[in-house]
């Protein structure tokens, strides 16, 4: 995690950085990160909350869903951007403390508490309860070991 997590936030920052490299410079005003929208607090919560409907509905999906492929791949994507439309009033969701770093880099308050306790916390905790629940509501199957 030492090293993983500093790269991914490299990665969110060049993402970023490249994104408004490439971008018209008449359609920049379109391409934005995530946003605070409401208190510290409701922020922290609402991502993380957002983070943990994201986790449970991809292991969900993956690991007891459908096995047909483009339904695995649809309802991924039906989940991903019905959790932004809904997020859209609260934080501007991001899910990924990569990509908020990323964005908030580039608008330079990638160095505050807010975005470290809304974009980092909230996820983190929201995707740990997410695989705790899933794991307790969906118990892997016991294996019986055979005896040589």
């Amino acid at each position: 995690m030492a090293v993983q997590f500093p790269a991914q936030a490299a990665g969110g920052a060049g993402g970023a950085k490249a994104i408004l490299q490439v971008m018209p410079k008449k359609y920049e005003h379109f391409v934005k990160g995530p946003s605070l929208k409401v208190d510290v607090k409701s922020g922290a919560i609402a991502e993380g909350l957002f983070t943990f409907s994201l986790c449970f509905s991809l292991l969900w999906v993956m690991l007891r869903g459908p096995k047909n492929l483009f339904l695995q791949i649809w309802l991924v994507k039906v989940a991903t951007v019905g959790l932004a439309i809904v997020g859209s009033g609260y934080t501007g969701p991001s899910m990924n403390p990569a990509n908020a770093f990323g964005w908030a880099y580039v608008d330079n308050w990638h160095n505050t508490w807010e975005l470290f306790y809304v974009y980092w916390v909230g996820p983190l905790i929201g995707a740990a309860l997410a695989a705790r629940v899933f794991k307790i509501l969906f118990p892997p199957p016991e294996t019986k070991e055979k005896k040589a």
